[in-house]
């Protein structure tokens, strides 16, 4: 296929629709070896999927929601959160390790580079440290790897292609990561109470984000663990995301999400033109709430 697949429903300028585009790219590199991904302006930067035989939506996404998945027997090592001890996490990563020496299973691994690590540990609670992704922690219901495991199980095809095509319903109820910036609900910019209405998300934007968390590892810093793609400063935390507009495959993807550029204040944009980046986005990490009664969103992205 040379045109490619226009995945229409995604937004590059939305972090959950760029992760999610990520995803897709992921789960089909499972089936497809050559799939590339690149975008394309149409209004918004819409991603494009190369390399997929044939161009049916219905196909493309039953192909979507059948592909291995996240490895989620050894993720139940975990329990529901990523607040572990790091003897749990030990555990979880040495399980991982015998599974890709033994089976060539590579799926937890990648799972966990990117989780966490039991090297930066939070000494006054004792639990490691955890990717930057992780906006729920149990407060509310809301768990984060049960939450991803409940999508794996629940997320039919249909719901995959309102995400990959759209437009987006949020009529899924729950399930939610908070990587959409709508989920971002300030009760005081409302003139109702939202809290009964519970949270609506677009479960197969999700299912797909949730695979694209193995191209941000998090690795240990004199500073504590960091994520790829976040940038701190001061109490300030970003998540930065490149837009190109050649198609390239997952691991050149791989690549250019941690390209130090992108974590300068101010991106060169001459330097990551020359590096096939058209274009930047920015989305600020944010804590709403005060005290222990707070929950964490992306802010709308920037251009940068």
């Amino acid at each position: 296929m040379s045109s490619g697949v226009v995945l229409g429903g995604l937004d590059g300028s939305n972090p959950l629709a760029f992760l999610a585009a990520l995803g897709a790219l992921r789960l089909s590199a499972s089936f497809e070896p050559d799939v590339r991904l690149h975008w394309r302006m149409e209004g918004e930067w819409h991603p494009v999927l190369t390399g997929v035989a044939g161009t049916e939506e219905e196909e493309l996404c039953r192909r979507l929601a059948g592909a291995d998945p996240i490895a989620d027997e050894t993720l139940k090592i975990l329990g529901k959160n990523l607040t572990v001890p790091p003897d749990v996490f030990e555990l979880f990563v040495k399980t991982a390790e015998r599974n890709l020496l033994e089976t060539r299973d590579r799926r937890a691994a990648d799972f966990a580079a990117a989780l966490g690590s039991e090297v930066c540990v939070d000494s006054r609670k004792n639990r490691i440290e955890y990717t930057s992704f992780c906006f729920i922690t149990g407060s509310g219901h809301q768990d984060f790897v049960e939450t991803a495991r409940a999508l794996v199980q629940n997320t039919k095809p249909e719901q995959i292609r309102e995400a990959l095509f759209g437009p987006w319903q949020c009529t899924d109820k729950g399930l939610s990561m908070r990587w959409d910036p709508s989920d971002a609900v300030e009760y005081a910019l409302r003139w109702d109470n939202p809290g009964p209405l519970g949270v609506k998300s677009v479960w197969g934007a999700t299912r797909l984000a949730v695979e694209a968390l193995p191209l941000f590892p998090a690795h240990p810093t004199w500073r504590g663990l960091a994520t790829t793609g976040f940038r701190e400063e001061s109490d300030l935390e970003e998540f930065t995301w490149p837009i190109w507009e050649t198609p390239i495959g997952l691991y050149t993807v791989r690549t250019i999400l941690s390209l130090a550029e992108l974590r300068q204040k101010t991106p060169d944009r001459l330097t990551l033109r020359e590096r096939g980046i058209s274009e930047v986005f920015r989305s600020r990490r944010v804590r709403i709430g005060q005290g222990a009664n707070f929950k964490v969103s992306f802010r709308p992205a920037r251009s940068v």
